[in-house]
Parts: structure tokens; C-alpha cells; sequence
């Protein structure tokens, strides 16, 4: 459409007029808006006709048409820079919200911590976790990967370790059970802990792993605890992450008795070195503590069949 101006309103055109669009070039963007070329005009020599005003504002038009299509597609890439309203169309949050995982405290990396090898050998782990700290694994000549296969192989059949079966494996690594419990008793663990004592708790592993969701049911897991921060928060080191956590007492707690819910077997046993004693000594000692706890919650009696076991 084009209108005609009065004389008495019509403006001075200068001689020359030289029009220069901005890259990318009129011809370019008029070629991916499929215009045809006899409507670009790049520069007019004299003063511009209407209809070349008409097709120079086509061009530009379709160049400024395609920038904004650019912009909104590097926008969208990869759900980069998205516009504020397009998280409400995601499935999964805001939609669907998903279970958030357990607030159990830090969560670090640990090179003390002995990461298991099987699927289900975090007993072994936990030994030799502890036989490093207070027993006579670090004179042993084998790696610590080594010390696990054999006493998995030796006090278990590969389907778990019980607490009478992690008392042999203890006791291999020079390290004795002193007490046991089949709750967290709170008391006997910072007791233990103020001496340098250790302990080898039976947990559901969901409850110490912060990135399980808070509905995940998870196993029966040995880890050990063996410290404990100016804020009162234990330090739960995982065979299952290899990484240590910090939890309070209550969330701890709560590991163990949802193990002992879920799983029939649970508890923690409480360990010191054994200070040069034999194994046959010492597990004559250890298995006399974890026997009551064995018995009482199905986790540790030699007839194997018939109780729980742990796994990882």
C-alpha cells in the first residue's frame, strides 16, 4: 500500500542515498526467507522509489525476522537460559516434584575410606577399614582389594556377612569386639569413640547415602563410625561410596532401626585393637559380644539359613 503526499508536504530528497544494512547482508537473509532477489536492494544510487522503499523494508524485515528466530534457539539450546516460565512445562518438577534424598550432613571424599568390590562384600570392607585403623593391617603385605577377596572368601559364601562372620574377619585383622548393641546405643558409641574406639554399624544403606530418594528402600549395609565433629554430627564412613558422611544421632539411629524393620538384622558392634592377642584368642572373645546380638535379631547365628543376612 503506498499513500501520496500533497506537494506542499513533501520533503527535499537528497541527491544520493546509500543504504547499508548490518551483517548478516539484505541478500543473505532474503535468501533464507526465500524472497526473490529482484526484491533486494542493497543501494540506491538516486532517491528511492516507493516500491524500492516497499521491497528494501521486505529484506530488512526478514533479516530482522531471522536474528530473532537465532535468539530464541540459542536460548532454548540444551535448556539453556530458558525463559522463566518454560521450567513450569517440565515433567518432573513442576509437575511432578521428585522425592528429595535425606539431609544427612556433608557428604566428602576420604581416601581412608576402603570402597567395597562386590556387590555384597562391605563387610569385608568395613574389616579391613578397621583392621587398617586398629589392627595389623597396615603390616600385612597384601592391598587392601586383596585382604577383602580373602576374607570374603574364607568367613563368608559370597552372600552377605553376618555379625559373628565380621567378628572372624575382625579378628583376622587384630582388632576385637568389646560390646555390641542392637540399637544405636548413643552412650556406648561416644564412650568408645572418646578412647579411640571404632564401630562397625549394620545400617540400611538408603539412609546413609545422600543421594537415594527419601522413599528408596535400601539393604542391609555394613559401615563403620569413627569420629565425631565439634557440632556432635558422627562420621559414617560408606564402603558402598567410598565417601564418609556426618549424621546426628538421630538419623543414625534411625539407619539402624529401619534396618532392623526392614531387614531383620541391624545393631553395632564396638572395637579396639587387640593389642598383639592371637586370632583364636580373639575371636574366642569377640564371638562371646556379638552372640547375644546374633541370636536376639537374626543377623549373625551360624545357622545361616534360617536368619537374615547382610548385603550391599
Amino acid at each position: 500500500m503506498s499513500v501520496t503526499l500533497p506537494p506542499n508536504l513533501q520533503r527535499p530528497v537528497p541527491p544520493r542515498v546509500e543504504v547499508t544494512p548490518s551483517n548478516p547482508k539484505p541478500q543473505a537473509a532474503a535468501q533464507q526467507a526465500e524472497l526473490p532477489q529482484a526484491k533486494v536492494v542493497t543501494s540506491v544510487e538516486t532517491a528511492p522509489t516507493a516500491a524500492q522503499t516497499e521491497r528494501a523494508s521486505d529484506a530488512f524485515a526478514a533479516q530482522e525476522a531471522l536474528q530473532m528466530l537465532s535468539g530464541w534457539a540459542s536460548r532454548f539450546a540444551s535448556g539453556a537460559g530458558s525463559p522463566p516460565e518454560s521450567d513450569a512445562l517440565r515433567v518432573g518438577q513442576a509437575c511432578a516434584p521428585q522425592e528429595a534424598a535425606p539431609e544427612i550432613g556433608d557428604w566428602e571424599d576420604d581416601a581412608s575410606v576402603v570402597r567395597q568390590t562386590k556387590e555384597k562384600n562391605c563387610g569385608a570392607a568395613v574389616a579391613v577399614m578397621l583392621g587398617n585403623e586398629k589392627g595389623t593391617g597396615k603390616t600385612q603385605g597384601a592391598s587392601d582389594t586383596e585382604k577383602m577377596d580373602a576374607l570374603d572368601s574364607r568367613f563368608t559364601d559370597g552372600d552377605g556377612t553376618t555379625p559373628i562372620e565380621l567378628s572372624n574377619m575382625l579378628a583376622n585383622q587384630g582388632v576385637k569386639v568389646t560390646e555390641s548393641s542392637s540399637k544405636l546405643d548413643k552412650g556406648v558409641l561416644d564412650n568408645a569413640l572418646s578412647r579411640d574406639g571404632k564401630a562397625a554399624v549394620l545400617v540400611d544403606s538408603a539412609k546413609v547415602d545422600p543421594k537415594a530418594k527419601g522413599d528408596e528402600k535400601g539393604q542391609a549395609h555394613w559401615v563403620t563410625v569413627e569420629g565425631k565433629d565439634d557440632q556432635g554430627r558422627y562420621k559414617v564412613k560408606d564402603p558402598s561410596t567410598g565417601k564418609s558422611v556426618k549424621m546426628d544421632a538421630d538419623k543414625l539411629s534411625d539407619a539402624v532401626d529401619t534396618s532392623l524393620r526392614e531387614h531383620k538384622t541391624g545393631g553395632m558392634v564396638i572395637v579396639e585393637g587387640a593389642n598383639g592377642a592371637s586370632e583364636a584368642d580373639i575371636v574366642g572373645e569377640s564371638n562371646a559380644k556379638v552372640a547375644t546380638l546374633a541370636n536376639e535379631e537374626g543377623g549373625g547365628s551360624r545357622a545361616m539359613a534360617n536368619f537374615g543376612r547382610e548385603s550391599s
